[in-house]
């Protein structure tokens, strides 16, 4: 009966320590940053020192392939030259004088990490190297990456060096993602291109969640340099829920992802507070009839600890036709923040008493 007693409660004490197995492995990556973040409103969900700048390595060509996609015609022929074939660590071995259409490059560089074809996009896209990292400058700017300095195209850091942090980089994959070029590219497995001269190329992706490691798992980005060792974004999609993880400086980061991914998927759903259309807003009257453009999705705990609420801001001068915005609060943090538009009228010219009875005699009159 004793025994059957310590089998009972040793039992127990597995089963509990299963049912948080997934919390505590989130709360504990091996990575020494780390962010977990949702695709379509940016909510971070877990993070660890992700404002950190550090060596991120070969994770720049995330920012490299969204900047040539914006501003290039990705079935040009590129040639590559001297400097291309030049370039050291992980290559596409690409030959000297040859020329590949841009479109494959971008893949060789998300799929096989190729060095050589960063220089090739940057010598093409921005004219020279110089000119395109000015180029990815601005783009990181403009996404938001507050905290992020680039000087080359590829992670390299021997000779330059490329700056940032978890957040920034997870704001570079969730930008990217809504490109749908770039969505493809970064979910291929395997691509096939031909050069000009007729080599034929076969690149596999390196990365392993998306090749089959993890079901989810639908796009990313690898890098190690020895300054900033393991690197590795990672975007994944579960029913209607997508999520960003960004490790640096990892011991173990394919399970890392994972173990992030379980957290955000098991803990976390998308739920849409408002749909594009006019808004009404309780206990307050409205003078004018307000409106949004855009539909409103919120990420909460999936266990209803979380409160949701808004607040309808009106600026004290119209900016154009916007008036002011709809602020969205999850536990009294603000969350998202919703432009809100006044509807325009059509206007209808008032008649005085005798045109009303021109007008009148006039259509009944006529044939």
């Amino acid at each position: 009966m004793k025994k059957n007693k310590i089998f009972v409660t040793l039992m127990i004490f597995l089963l509990l320590l299963t049912s948080h197995s997934n919390r505590a492995s989130a709360m504990g990556i091996s990575s020494q940053c780390g962010i977990l973040m949702e695709q379509s409103t940016g909510r971070v969900l877990y993070e660890k020192c992700p404002n950190d700048q550090m060596y991120i390595a070969s994770i720049t060509k995330i920012l490299t392939t969204i900047v040539a996609i914006e501003n290039a015609d990705l079935d040009a022929w590129v040639e590559v030259s001297e400097n291309v074939t030049q370039q050291v660590g992980s290559a596409l071995y690409l030959t000297l004088g040859d020329q590949v259409k841009l479109i494959d490059l971008l893949y060789g560089l998300m799929l096989r990490s190729g060095n050589d074809a960063a220089m090739a996009i940057a010598e093409f896209v921005g004219e020279d190297e110089e000119g395109f990292v000015k180029m990815m400058n601005e783009k990181a700017q403009e996404i938001g990456m507050t905290n992020s300095v680039f000087q080359n195209p590829s992670g390299l850091d021997e000779t330059t060096y490329n700056l940032s942090t978890a957040k920034d980089m997870a704001l570079v994959m969730q930008y990217a993602m809504n490109n749908p070029i770039f969505r493809e590219i970064t979910g291929t497995k395997t691509h096939k291109a031909t050069t000009k001269n007729g080599t034929t190329y076969v690149w596999n992706n390196k990365h392993k969640l998306v090749t089959g490691y993890y079901d989810y798992a639908i796009g990313g980005k690898t890098g190690f340099t020895k300054q900033a060792r393991r690197t590795l974004v990672t975007s994944a999609r579960k029913d209607e829920m997508e999520l960003i993880v960004v490790t640096l400086k990892a011991g173990d980061d394919w399970n890392d992802h994972m173990s992030l991914f379980n957290y955000g998927f098991d803990h976390y759903e998308v739920k849409t507070l408002m749909t594009p259309g006019e808004i009404h807003v309780e206990n307050r009257e409205l003078k004018d009839k307000l409106y949004i453009e855009k539909q409103v999705d919120v990420v909460i705990a999936k266990d209803g600890s979380e409160k949701v609420t808004t607040d309808l801001s009106l600026y004290e001068k119209a900016k154009g036709k916007e008036v002011g915005q709809l602020k969205v609060f999850i536990d009294e943090q603000l969350v998202q923040e919703i432009p809100v538009y006044k509807a325009i009228e059509p206007k209808v010219e008032k008649q005085s008493w005798f045109e009303k009875v021109v007008n009148w005699f006039t259509g009944a009159v006529s044939f």
